[in-house]
């Protein structure tokens, strides 16, 4: 009995440290934070939960793709991805969408046809049953001429996909309600011809900007465009050329998520542009420190789930 009793007593005694030690590290961890030792978004991260259950019902992904930009949408087993990053070769945008039991993508949305928005895009198509694939309608002389952009339109060609030009519309994706913003005079710049993309589910909205930067913004500000959403994915990696105060203050979003790669040549995100999103949202989140990020809806609130 004796012996028993001293084993009881010493696991008491094990669990009682750590529990300790998860507490004090808890404290440190808030007082770094508050100090500005550490990012507020650094020891959110720490406590969110891993990624988002494969069956949730509604949700929209923000996948790591380093320097570039991937969207997925998912509602009610219907799916649509919003461009696909830079080719990689590990196929790591098509081996996540296997992962989560998607065999058929009804739309695809290439924003602009840079290769860090539609490099994977043939690879992808090949891999997936695809209903249509949406792009906007350009000029002779802003239509690449790059291998990445002839390889994904041989692969829409080969897989008898409808090809779309982006346009203004409203469309159903499950229990979604999706709108497109396409411009309706392209600039020299193929960034600010970007198609941009509202995603409503009932009372939770996300607006997906491309590399939308200020030209672009305020051509949507001046035609009185629906902006307002809870969730903004960050125009052009969080460029300082992008998302400026009088966008921020018609979207007037509660949650950011910022596209790049860790020690990229270009400098995004932006510290300016990080403080511009500071003054509007209550937490930001970069791809480069999150990895994929995850946001489940069920119509009245999200759930978000980060992957580091």
């Amino acid at each position: 009995m004796n012996k028993r009793r001293k084993k009881r007593t010493s696991r008491r005694s094990v669990i009682g440290v750590l529990l300790l030690i998860i507490a004090a590290a808890a404290l440190i961890l808030t007082l770094l934070a508050k100090a500005g030792v550490i990012s507020p978004q650094g020891w959110f991260s720490f406590l969110r939960k891993k990624p988002a259950a494969p069956d949730a019902g509604t949700s929209v992904r923000f996948i790591d793709v380093g320097q570039g930009d991937c969207t997925l949408v998912i509602s009610e087993g219907k799916a649509m991805l919003i461009d696909s990053g830079e080719t990689d070769g590990r196929d790591k945008v098509i081996a996540y969408i296997r992962s989560l039991g998607i065999k058929r993508l009804e739309r695809i949305i290439v924003t602009h046809p840079h290769s860090d928005h539609m490099g994977e895009m043939a690879d992808i198509i090949d891999s997936f049953q695809v209903g249509s694939v949406s792009m906007p309608l350009l000029p002779d002389a802003l239509i690449p001429k790059t291998y990445s952009y002839e390889k994904m339109m041989k692969s829409i060609r080969k897989r008898g996909a409808e090809l779309l030009n982006a346009s203004d519309e409203t469309f159903d994706l499950g229990e979604l309600k999706v709108t497109t913003y396409a411009p309706k005079e392209y600039a020299e710049d193929l960034n600010n011809c970007s198609t941009v993309v509202l995603i409503r589910h009932g009372d939770n909205s996300f607006l997906v900007t491309g590399d939308c930067e200020k030209e672009e913004e305020a051509w949507l500000l001046e035609r009185g465009a629906e902006l307002k959403a809870d969730v903004l994915r960050v125009g052009h990696h969080g460029s300082s050329s992008a998302t400026t105060e009088p966008f921020l203050a018609a979207v007037r979003p509660m949650y950011a998520v910022i596209s790049c790669a860790a020690a990229n040549d270009y400098g995004h995100p932006s510290e300016k542009t990080l403080k511009r999103l500071s003054a509007f949202a209550q937490e930001i989140f970069i791809t480069r420190d999150n990895g994929t990020v995850t946001f489940v809806s069920d119509g009245s609130g999200l759930s978000i789930y980060t992957e580091k």
